[in-house]
């Protein structure tokens, strides 16, 4: 009975492997049919690929060579073409941001060095400078031996360019500086030094005069200047870095105007080979400016250009029953009380002191004969001709 069950079961087992094996048979026939059928819908579309390719290139030599035949560069365009096959794309390259870095390091630096050099080493002249004097306001009385003084606040403003303004209170005097380097017999050679011209605008003196200039300090601490005279070493000044503060002026009452007067009037005098033209100019606001310039000629001065200073009064004015009344800052507020009139409609206006004096309103004819006079040359004489003759 065993024997009969191995047998059965060695005889499934090879019928089992016969099946088997048709089996894998006809799926490799299979396999290799559809190989076949690929590989001949493979060729056929190779066969229809290549067709097309050397179509493309029939039409593209044709379209080429009538390109260059119009133009003449398709051989330029081909060997760019093959240039550019041949181009392999370039690597990114990390951008060099170490220089930058350094050539903004170094304007830093420079900057810094700058600024230092500002702040703590500046040796220069240049900016307004504040010193305070004790000045008489009056007379010693039978009472008070001492005459009556107070102090008084000065400003010197060296501006580039070499012009210097002397002001205290609203009044001021414009004039000139040089600042060098001492080089003459008497200065102190090396050291720095300036030369200062400019008006005295309390007497209306020119001064003339060279001082040995010391800068100490810095923005910081507060910047020094010790002017000390050349020519009278006991003469100095010591003053201090300080921006000028112009005084705040009053009126007793309201401001009146009086239309005639607003305006900008001018006259002009010669005397002693000195020009001076003086204004006057009163705006609507209240405010008033008085000018009083004098041109020196250059044969006056024994310069080699003319030389020029100008007074100025600043102030606040109102207008009183005929007289201009002026308010202005010299060593403390003052008031001035001046007569005018207004004649020749509108055109002249009358300033009355010592002396009567006529100003002319700017615009008009009689001030621009006065401000551009015409030059004439006399005619001859009859003596002075027949002498030529």
């Amino acid at each position: 009975m065993d024997d009969n069950k191995e047998k059965l079961a060695e005889s499934a087992e090879e019928v089992t492997q016969e099946i088997n094996t048709e089996e894998t048979a006809e799926a490799a026939e299979e396999t290799a049919e559809a190989v076949e059928e690929a590989a001949s819908e493979t060729a056929e579309i190779s066969d229809e690929t290549a067709q097309a390719i050397e179509a493309f290139e029939q039409t593209a030599e044709g379209e080429s060579d009538e390109f260059t035949d119009s133009t003449g560069i398709s051989d330029e365009l081909r060997e760019l073409q093959d240039a550019t096959a041949n181009m392999k794309p370039a690597k990114k390259k990390r951008k060099l941001m170490v220089p930058i870095i350094i050539s903004l390091c170094i304007v830093i630096v420079t900057a810094a060095a700058a600024l230092v050099l500002t702040l703590f080493f500046n040796k220069s002249i240049e900016g307004t400078w504040f010193y305070e004097q004790e000045v008489q306001t009056g007379y010693a009385t039978s009472t008070n031996d001492e005459p009556p003084t107070m102090k008084v606040g000065y400003y010197f403003t060296f501006e580039s360019g070499g012009k210097l303004t002397f002001r205290s209170g609203t009044i001021s005097g414009s004039g000139t500086y040089t600042y060098r380097t001492g080089s003459v017999e008497g200065e102190p050679i090396g050291q720095p030094v300036v030369d200062m011209n400019f008006i005295d605008p309390f007497s209306g003196q020119t001064i003339e005069q060279t001082f040995k200039a010391e800068i100490s300090g810095n923005i910081f601490s507060g910047q020094k200047l010790k002017l000390t005279s050349i020519k009278n070493t006991e003469v100095a000044i010591d003053l201090e870095k300080k921006d000028y503060k112009k005084p705040e002026l009053k009126l007793d009452g309201d401001f009146v105007a009086d239309k005639e007067v607003e305006g900008k009037w001018v006259t002009v005098q010669n005397s002693m080979g000195v020009k001076y033209t003086m204004t006057y100019e009163l705006k609507s606001d209240g405010t008033v400016t008085i000018t009083n310039e004098q041109n020196y000629s250059s044969q006056l001065s024994g310069s080699s250009k003319d030389l020029v200073y100008t007074i100025t009064y600043e102030g606040i004015y109102s207008c009183n029953k005929g007289k201009l009344e002026i308010v202005y800052d010299m060593a403390g507020q003052q008031k001035g009380e001046i007569p005018y009139t207004v004649k020749e409609k509108g055109n002249v206006l009358t300033i009355s002191g010592a002396q009567d004096i006529d100003y002319y309103k700017v615009g008009s004819a009689s001030a621009d004969e006065i401000m551009n006079p015409v030059e004439t040359t006399a005619a001859p004489t009859e003596a002075a001709t027949e002498k030529a003759k």
